[in-house]
C-alpha cells in the first residue's frame, strides 16, 4: 500500500510534531545531494517509535533520531559504532571490549543506560529482531548499515507499546523504502601504528515495480576488521599497569592504602619457562630459561602472593588483544506490492554471518607436579634435588609456547517475514504478518588444555625398554596415546605433546523464533482539540534453543569454558492497546494538552501473566515551549539462556578477607527454570524549548528514573566472598573451602534477588546557523550537542547491600554497571556547495576507580576526564544527471590520546577499561560513495 493512501500529513507537518531531537535532525541536517532525494521521499513516512499511534500525535517519551547523513558524516563502518557514541548508550559489548570473552568475542550490541543489553529492545522497521544469542540480545554485525535510512532511539520504558525487554528503551532500525537507483560505498581504514585495518564495501539498489504498484530494495554489505593483536602494541599497554597489594599497609585505619595501581605489575607465581615455588629452600625460586637453563628468579621489588612489581614474573595481559578481529557479511531485502487498491503485500528478508577468532588466554599450570623420575629435569637441577633428597616439586608455568586458547565464533542469522496491510475506511488501517527467524551459533575453543591429558603428559618416566622419556600412563596402559611433555624452559614442549594435551571444545546452538502479529490503527473521534488516535493488536511469539557440546566439554575435561548442552524454549501471547488524546488546544496558557496511555497483557508459558502500562502527557503553555512526561511499568522476561543454560565453569581472581590472600578461583554458574520477570518502574519528565525568535535553535532536557526490582542476576565472585565475610549466610552457601580454609569454588545460580536503580538527565541542543549570517564566504553550519548526566546508579546484588556505580569506571564491577557521571558528544557540520566538513568531540567525565574505595583501599582512586576529537570531510562530484560520486576521508582520535590507567584485576590484566576509553589511538579512514 503506497504512502499516499494512508492519509499521512505533509513532511513539514510531520517534522513539526516530532520531538525536538528528531525534528532537529530531519529538518536541520544537511543532506548530501546524492542521498537528498531518497531521504526527502522517505520523510513522508516518518513514525515516532515511542508510540504505536500513527495520527501525528506528539509522543511524550524522548526520542533521539539519527539520519543516514549523520552516519555518513561520521564515517563509521557499523551503525552500532555510531550509536555507541551517543552518551545514553554504554558500549558494553564491542570488538574492543570482548577480547577476554570466550563466546561473545567480536560482538556489537546496544546497551541503553548501561543496565544490560538484554534490557534494550531492538526492532527492524518496528518489528522485533530474532536474537543472535541465547541471552536475547542482537549482534548488530548481522545488519547491513547501508540498508538503513535512519535510526530512532526511545530513551524511556516502552514495554506497553513494544513488549518485554524495552526496560531502558527501544532502538528501531528503519530500512530505506524510497531508494530509486543504486548506491555503492567502499571504505578503508587503518590506525597510525599500521594495525586496526578495516575494509568495508556495500551496495543497495531500489526501484518501483509494476508501474508504481510495487517496490523492491536489495542491500548487501561486507566488512573485515583485522583488530589490534596485542596490548603490548601500544606504548601505554607496555607499561603493564595493574593492581597489587601494598606492603606498607599495616592494617585498618592506618591511612595507608591496601593496594596500589602501579606500572610493571607482573605475576608472582608463574612465568613462561616454568618457576619452582615452595618445597625445599634449595630449589624455591629457580626458573627455567630456554633449553632448561637454571636461573634464579627475580621476585621484583615486592609481591602480594599474587603479583609483583618488576622482576621475572609472567604477564598474560601483554598478549591480550586490544580489538578483536571481525568479518561480517549481511544481506537485506524488502518490498511491497499493491494487490488491490486497499490491500498490500509486504515482505522483509535478511541474512547475516559474522566470524571472529580471538586468542583469549594462554593455558597455564598452577602448578604441575613433577617427580624426581622425570627424565626431562635438567641435569643441573637434578643434582640439586639429589644433593638435598628432593623427591618432587611444583612447577608453575604459563604455556605460551603451547599456543593460546582461541575462541573461534561464527554467528549466522536469517530473518524473514511476510504480511498484508490495508485500509478499513477513513483513517483506519490494519496490518498482519508472520515472521520466522533462526540463528546458528558455532563456538570452538581451539588449543584448550585438557586437564587429564596434561596430568598424564607431565608425569614422565624413562621407558623401561628404550630409556626414552615416556608417560607413566602409557607404560601402565591407562593412557596408551599419551605423549611426554617437557615443561622446562620456553619452547621445550614437542609438537606431539602439545597436540596431545590440547583439544578443541565445541558449542553449537540453534535458536528459532516465530512471530504472528496483527494490529489496527486509526482515529476514534474528535474532542474538539483533535482526533483521538487508537492502536491495538495481538502477537504470538515462540522461541526455542537447542545447544549441543562435545563430549570432553560435557565431562569438564578442559581447563576453561567447558560448554554444556541444553534445550529450552517458551511461547508468549500478548495483546496491547494504546490511545493518544489531544484534550485542549489554542487556549490561553494551554497551546496544547495531550495525554497518552498504553496497556499490554502478556502471558508466558514459563512464568504466567503480567500487565505492563504507560501514561504520558504533553503540555505546551505557548508554542515555543513544551513539557512532557511519562510513567510506566516495564518488564524483562528471563531469556532462554537464563532459564535453561547448564552449569558452566569460569575463573575469577578473588581477594579473600578471611585469609587475606588472592586466589584464582573456579566459578560455576547456570540457569534457573524458576526465574520470574523483572519489573521496572520508569519515569521521564522533560522540557523542550524552540524559540521562534531564534530560527534553528532547539533545546531539550529530560529527567529519567528507572527502578528495577526482582532483577535477574548472580553474585559476582568477589561480592559473594565479601558478603560472606560480613555474615550473610546466603552468600556463604555459594562458597566451597578446603580443609585449610582456602576457597576452592564459588557456585552461583541466577535468581530474582537483585535490584537496580538509575536516574539522571539527558541534554540535547541543536542550532542551524542561518546561511545569511555565517561567514562572508558563505556556507551553512549546523551544531548539535548531546550529553547525559547519571545522577545515581544503585545496584544491590542481594537486595540488602547497595553499591553506587555512578561516577566510577571500575572494570571489575558488575559488568557494564559502572559509568562516569558525565558523558557528552558535540558535532559541527559545515557545508558549502559540494564540500562538507565535520568535527566531533566526545567527552568522558572524570570518575573514581571504585566508589567504595577510600585512602585505606587504593593509592589513586581518581580517573581524569578524557576528550576525543574526530574530523571528516566529503566532496561531491556530479558526473551526470542523477549520477554522482562522493569522496570522503577522516581522522579518529586526532590528538592520539592514550587511555587512562584503569587496570582489570585479573590474570590477563587489561590496563584500561575499553568500554569507555579508546584503545586504538589515532586512525584514518577514506572511501568513495557512488549514486546512479
Amino acid at each position: 500500500m503506497r504512502i499516499e493512501k494512508l492519509g499521512i500529513v505533509s513532511r513539514e507537518a510531520v517534522v513539526s510534531r516530532l520531538p525536538v531531537c528528531a525534528a532537529a535532525l530531519l529538518a536541520g541536517s544537511v543532506l548530501s545531494p546524492w542521498v537528498a532525494a531518497a531521504q526527502e521521499a522517505d520523510d513522508a513516512e516518518i513514525t515516532v517509535t515511542a508510540t504505536r499511534v500513527k495520527t501525528g500525535f506528539e509522543a511524550p517519551t524522548p526520542v533521539t533520531a539519527v539520519s543516514l547523513d549523520d552516519l555518513q558524516a561520521r564515517g563509521t563502518v557499523n551503525v552500532a559504532d555510531f550509536l555507541n557514541e551517543i552518551p545514553s548508550f554504554t558500549p558494553t559489548t564491542t570488538p574492543a571490549s570482548t577480547s577476554l570473552l570466550s563466546r561473545e568475542n567480536g560482538s556489537n550490541t546496544l546497551d541503553l543506560r548501561g543496565i544490560g543489553a538484554n534490557r534494550t529492545l531492538l526492532l527492524i522497521n518496528g518489528r522485533r529482531h530474532v536474537p543472535t544469542s541465547t541471552d536475547g540480545t542482537v549482534n548488530l554485525n548481522v545488519v547491513p548499515s547501508i540498508a538503513l535510512s535512519r535510526v530512532e532511539v526511545v530513551t524511556g520504558g516502552a514495554s506497553a507499546s513494544w513488549g518485554s525487554d524495552a526496560v531502558a528503551g527501544v532502538v528501531n532500525l528503519l530500512a530505506e523504502k524510497k531508494l530509486q537507483g543504486a548506491r555503492l560505498e567502499v571504505q578503508q581504514g587503518i590506525s597510525q601504528r599500521g594495525d586496526a585495518q578495516n575494509f568495508r564495501i556495500g551496495g543497495a539498489v531500489g526501484s518501483d515495480l509494476a508501474g508504481g504498484r510495487g517496490y523492491l530494495m536489495l542491500a548487501a554489505e561486507y566488512q573485515r576488521d583485522k583488530g589490534v593483536a596485542e596490548q603490548r602494541d601500544r606504548s601505554w599497554g607496555r607499561k603493564r599497569w595493574g593492581l597489587i597489594g601494598n606492603p606498607a599497609d599495616t592494617g585498618p585505619n592506618d591511612g595507608i592504602p591496601a593496594q596500589l595501581i602501579a606500572q610493571d605489575v607482573n605475576m608472582f607465581f608463574a612465568n613462561e619457562g616454568g618457576l619452582v615455588l615452595g618445597g625445599h629452600p634449595a630449589i624455591h625460586g629457580i626458573r627455567f630459561g630456554p633449553g632448561g637453563t637454571l636461573e634464579q628468579n627475580d621476585f621484583g621489588e615486592f609481591n602480594d602472593g599474587n603479583s609483583q612489581i618488576g622482576g621475572d614474573g609472567g604477564n598474560m595481559g601483554q598478549s591480550s588483544q586490544l580489538s578483536v578481529p571481525v568479518s561480517r557479511t549481511s544481506i537485506f531485502a524488502q518490498g511491497d506490492y499493491d494487490v488491490t487498491d486497499d490491500i498490500s503485500l509486504f515482505f522483509e528478508a535478511g541474512w547475516g554471518r559474522t566470524h571472529s577468532v580471538t586468542k583469549t588466554v594462554q593455558s597455564f599450570a598452577f602448578p604441575a607436579r613433577i617427580t624426581n623420575e622425570n627424565p626431562f629435569i635438567p641435569a643441573a637441577f637434578r643434582t640439586i634435588m639429589d644433593d638435598n633428597g628432593i623427591m618432587g616439586f611444583n612447577l608453575f608455568r604459563l604455556n605460551t609456547d603451547m599456543g593460546f586458547i582461541t575462541a573461534d565464533s561464527t554467528t549466522e542469522t536469517f530473518r524473514g517475514l511476510m504480511g498484508l496491510s490495508g485500509g478499513l475506511g477513513g483513517s483506519w488501517t490494519w496490518e498482519t504478518y508472520y515472521q520466522y527467524g533462526q540463528t546458528k551459533f558455532d563456538n570452538r575453543q581451539l588449543n584448550n588444555l585438557m586437564v587429564a591429558n596434561f596430568a598424564n603428559a607431565v608425569d614422565v618416566i624413562e621407558d623401561p625398554v628404550t630409556g626414552d622419556p615416556v608417560c607413566r600412563a602409557a607404560v601402565t596402559g591407562t593412557a596408551p596415546g599419551c605423549q611426554p611433555l617437557n615443561l622446562f624452559g620456553y619452547g621445550s614442549p614437542s609438537q606431539a605433546a602439545i597436540d596431545y594435551v590440547n583439544g578443541t571444545g565445541l558449542l553449537q546452538s540453534r535458536l528459532t523464533q516465530q512471530v504472528v502479529a496483527g494490529s489496527i490503527n486509526g482515529e476514534l473521534f474528535d474532542l474538539g482539540a483533535g482526533p483521538i488516535g487508537f492502536a491495538a493488536g495481538a502477537e504470538y511469539r515462540k522461541e526455542k534453543v537447542r545447544s549441543v557440546a562435545d563430549e570432553s566439554s560435557i565431562n569438564n575435561a578442559f581447563l576453561i569454558v567447558n560448554a554444556q548442552p541444553f534445550d529450552g524454549g517458551y511461547h508468549v501471547m500478548e495483546g496491547f492497546a494504546e490511545v493518544a488524546a489531544p484534550l485542549i488546544s489554542g487556549k490561553p496558557g494551554i497551546e496544547l494538552l495531550e495525554v497518552n496511555g498504553a496497556v499490554r497483557f502478556t502471558d508466558y508459558s514459563t512464568m504466567g501473566s503480567v500487565v505492563t502500562w504507560k501514561l504520558g502527557a504533553n503540555w505546551s503553555p505557548v508554542p515555543d515551549l513544551r513539557f512532557r512526561g511519562t510513567i510506566s511499568r516495564d518488564i524483562r522476561a528471563p531469556n532462554i539462556g537464563e532459564l535453561f543454560a547448564s552449569t558452566r565453569l569460569s575463573f575469577a581472581n578473588v581477594l579473600d578477607p578471611e585469609t587475606g590472600t588472592n586466589t584464582f578461583t573456579p566459578t560455576l554458574t547456570g540457569g534457573n527454570v524458576n526465574l520470574d520477570v523483572e519489573k521496572a518502574d520508569n519515569k521521564t519528565f522533560g522540557v523542550i524549548f524552540q524559540p521562534r525568535w531564534i530560527d534553528g535553535l532547539k533545546l531539550s532536557v529530560d529527567y529519567y528514573d528507572i527502578k528495577i526490582k526482582d532483577a535477574i542476576g548472580s553474585l559476582a565472585a568477589q561480592e559473594a566472598v565479601n558478603l560472606c565475610s560480613e555474615g550473610y549466610a546466603d552468600a556463604c552457601s555459594t562458597i566451597t573451602r578446603d580443609g585449610s580454609g582456602v576457597i576452592t569454588r564459588i557456585s552461583t545460580q541466577l535468581i530474582n534477588v537483585a535490584s537496580l536503580r538509575t536516574k539522571g538527565m539527558d541534554f540535547e541542543a541543536s542550532y542551524r546557523v542561518p546561511e545569511s549570517s555565517f561567514l562572508s564566504f558563505g556556507g551553512r553550519m549546523t551544531a548539535r550537542v548531546l550529553a547525559t548526566h547519571v545522577m545515581d546508579k544503585e545496584f544491590s546484588p542481594n537486595g540488602v547491600d547497595v553499591f553506587e556505580r555512578a561516577g566510577e569506571v571500575n572494570p571489575n564491577a558488575d559488568t557494564s554497571l559502572s559509568v562516569p557521571k558525565w558523558r557528552g558528544t558535540a558535532s559541527l557540520n559545515y557545508d558549502r556547495g559540494d564540500f562538507s566538513g565535520f568535527l566531533q568531540t566526545r567527552y568522558i567525565g572524570s570518575a573514581k576507580y571504585d566508589n567504595s574505595f577510600t585512602i585505606e583501599d587504593i593509592n589513586d582512586n581518581k580517573v581524569g576526564a578524557q576528550w576525543y576529537f574526530n574530523i571528516g570531510a566529503r566532496l561531491n562530484v556530479e558526473v551526470a544527471d542523477n549520477k554522482s560520486v562522493q569522496f570522503f576521508a577522516g581522522v579518529n582520535n586526532v590528538f592520539d590520546n592514550d587511555p587512562p590507567a584503569v587496570p582489570l584485576n585479573f590474570l590477563s590484566a587489561m590496563a584500561t577499561n575499553p568500554i569507555f576509553y579508546d584503545v586504538i589511538g589515532r586512525s584514518f579512514f577514506a572511501g568513495v560513495r557512488a549514486a546512479f
